[in-house]
């Protein structure tokens, strides 16, 4: 059975190389949904009886796991210019080692996610990213 649950962040990026506007410094209203995919809980009498996983207690995952660390933050390439100089402000700044594209994050977020649902017994199925209301990425394993 599958279900999803969405959050929605705000988060700060630029993806440095990019032909137009997106290699300035920008955010985006991100809406993230993660898909799991596991069998429907049989057990008389639990809480969770009739579901794969509580949509609460999926929420508080991905609450925990990307909306505490990533919403208002700022998300550059280790490797970008302004990496190094941001750092001396005191911003919400995460370096990671990919440009910050919709792509990537999809499947960095997948990456988090996925220990974080196997330590409930849960498979992951995919984490896709709106970057915009018309615009997404979705990233799944094989």
């Amino acid at each position: 059975m599958l279900i999803t649950k969405f959050i929605e962040i705000d988060m700060g990026h630029r993806v440095p190389n990019h032909k137009s506007k997106c290699k300035n410094l920008h955010g985006h209203r991100y809406k993230i949904e993660v898909g799991v995919n596991d069998k429907v809980i049989d057990k008389v009498g639990s809480s969770e009886e009739g579901m794969v996983i509580d949509f609460g207690d999926l929420k508080d995952i991905l609450m925990k796991n990307i909306d505490a660390i990533f919403d208002h933050a700022l998300v550059l390439d280790q490797t970008d210019k302004f990496a190094q100089e941001i750092k001396s402000f005191d911003l919400k700044t995460i370096l990671v080692d990919f440009v910050p594209t919709a792509e990537n994050l999809a499947r960095y977020w997948y990456d988090i996610l996925k220990p974080a649902l196997q330590r409930r017994n849960i498979k992951i199925k995919h984490v896709r990213v709106w970057e915009t209301p018309t615009s997404t990425a979705t990233y799944e394993e094989d």
